[in-house]
């Protein structure tokens, strides 16, 4: 009895070195494989017999065996990992909409908006000098044209982007579709192969690359059910419940991107969840940073129009009240002749819009894209002779009768201090005054109280009462499609607030990627192949399989010894 416990004993031995070895041959095969945790034999000693001697009584062991194959493996250093692998997919992807961005704003060289704004400043300030020239007219009409175009460029572009991100939304999602249904095979799969109480340590790891994939799109919260099977909530919906799943799909048809229009020229789409027809918004990862990009494009060609806006309302205004070179009230610099346009802003929903009225007194209220593309020169400076239209002289003297200076405020008759055409002939100051609009602010202009204030006047945001709101400063706030800001000063500060955004997001970026590369080291410490480790097993290993082989020759020996050459004496 004693000798089979022992051969029993060293034939577990064997059989548990050899499954040993086996196991760091599969490590190191597999080392390389994205994703792989190291396994190993968990060995539990085998119970114990219970021997009667001939003074005493022992338990004597009969040697061991595997209680587990397991994968090495931290679940929390997993959390943090996908946690931050959101978190950095969403920059990254912000990073590379604001390189388009910037882009597509490129201001580097001649054909940049920053750079038509400063030609059409250039122009009428040098027609305030040159009034009656027919080139420089030309000059102020040809170069706004070029900011018109560069205008519409740039809101196209931006519309692209757009269309473009979209459709990097749709492949996403089918994508993510896909792994979801990968998640479900393999949820099946492990509990099918672990229903002995095995683990299926393999199946596992690729469980996890897929669930490591899906971090990328959306933050993901997973818990293990008592199967063994993965339960996935994805931005509080749960997307996988073990067998069962549901569908995200990307919605095909889209809507119009409006309030009183379609105002970026584009349609919205969305993801939904197919077996509740439910909207699903992700909120971090790659999906998240796609649809953010986009909502930043949109504020983009939301000041654009805001642009486009003020100069077919104020600097029209302006305009209008000069004289052009046959004595005429200016018209339209920008839109249509004898079409009024005025700005209009919607305080419950922060919508800026312009309402166009035509002619016969039809109203239409023109936002976004729309109103880009109603942005043109008036066509009636390209008649022969047009560039008489250009109303350059003021049709307002700066000083009274006894020589003071006339501050046209609030309380100021612009009326009586109007003169005629024939006093002021060649006169170029309302050029001035178009001028100073582009880089003068609203409370420069006012207070210095000339007549281009009168127009700012009107922007001018009132109480109940028709007091305008002023603050101690004696500045005004006023409700105006660039705030308070010269059309120069307020194209800088979008531009400027692009470049901030693209820095900060870059400085994150450097920011998770010091704590990725933690997070790995972390995971790979405990998860990864130790080369020298991994050969440190095998000599042990194959030591103890080789002990463990020569104590079974032995014992055989012995075996063989009592068996064959016992009670031979005599013969």
């Amino acid at each position: 009895m004693s000798t089979f416990t022992g051969l029993t004993t060293m034939v577990r031995g064997i059989y548990m070195n050899q499954l040993s070895l086996n196991t760091v041959g599969h490590n190191i095969v597999n080392a390389s494989n994205e994703g792989y945790s190291r396994q190993h034999v968990a060995p539990v000693a085998t119970q114990s017999e219970h021997r009667s001697g001939l003074y005493s009584s022992v338990e004597v062991g009969t040697g061991v065996d595997a209680l587990s194959l397991t994968r090495s493996r931290d679940t929390y250093a997993d959390y943090q990992y996908r946690q931050e692998t959101t978190y950095k997919s969403y920059y990254e992807e912000m990073a590379t909409c604001y390189d388009k961005m910037e882009a597509i704003f490129n201001d580097s060289g001649d054909t940049g908006i920053a750079n038509a704004l400063s030609d059409v400043f250039k122009a009428w300030s040098a027609l305030s000098t040159e009034g009656p020239t027919a080139a420089n007219r030309e000059t102020v009409i040809e170069k706004s044209k070029i900011l018109c175009d560069a205008i519409q460029t740039v809101s196209s572009q931006l519309q692209e982007q757009i269309n473009s991100l979209y459709g990097e939304v749709k492949n996403h999602v089918e994508h993510v579709d896909e792994m979801l249904s990968r998640m479900l095979t393999l949820n099946k799969q492990i509990v099918a192969a672990e229903s002995d109480g095995s683990m299926a340590n393999d199946l596992r790891d690729q469980r996890d690359v897929v669930a490591d994939d899906l971090a990328d799109y959306f933050n993901l919260t997973i818990t293990e059910d008592d199967h063994g099977a993965y339960q996935i909530v994805g931005n509080g919906v749960m997307l996988i419940n073990g067998f069962a799943r549901l569908t995200l799909k990307y919605d095909e048809t889209g809507v119009a991107s409006s309030i009183y229009g379609a105002d970026y020229g584009v349609n919205d789409h969305y993801i939904k969840i197919v077996e509740s027809d439910q909207f699903y918004s992700p909120s971090s990862g790659i999906l998240k940073a796609h649809y953010d990009a986009i909502d930043d494009c949109k504020e983009q060609i939301d000041n654009l129009a805001n642009i486009a806006a003020y100069l077919m309302t104020a600097l029209n205004d302006q305009h209008g009240e000069g004289y052009d070179m046959e004595g005429n009230a200016g018209r339209n610099f920008f839109g249509i002749t004898d079409y009024e346009y005025t700005y209009e802003y919607e305080p419950n929903m922060h919508f800026n819009y312009v309402e166009q009225t035509d002619t016969s007194g039809n109203v239409k209220k023109l936002s976004g894209v729309a109103l880009i593309g109603a942005l043109e020169v008036n066509k009636d400076f390209d008649k022969v002779g047009g560039y008489k239209f250009v109303a350059a002289a003021t049709a307002y003297r700066d000083y009274d009768d006894n020589g003071e200076w006339i501050t046209y405020d609030d309380k100021t008759d612009m009326s009586a201090n109007k003169i005629a055409w024939g006093d002021r002939t060649g006169d170029g100051t309302n050029a001035i005054y178009i001028s100073e609009l582009f880089n003068m602010s609203f409370d420069e202009i006012v207070k210095a109280g000339r007549a281009n204030a009168a127009i700012i006047q009107q922007y001018k945001e009132k109480t109940q009462y028709g007091a305008p709101i002023q603050d101690a400063e004696g500045n005004y706030t006023y409700i105006t499609p660039l705030g308070k800001d010269s059309l120069n000063a307020y194209y800088q500060k979008a531009m400027t607030q692009i470049g901030v955004n693209a820095e900060a997001v870059d400085n994150t970026i450097l920011q998770h990627e010091v704590i990725m590369t933690q997070i790995e080291n972390w995971r790979d410490s405990v998860s990864g192949v130790d080369w020298n480790e991994e050969l440190t097993d095998m000599i042990k290993f194959q030591k103890g399989f080789q002990s463990c082989a020569r104590c079974l020759t032995a014992m055989d020996e012995c075996l063989d010894r009592l068996v064959n050459n016992t009670g031979m004496v005599g013969r």
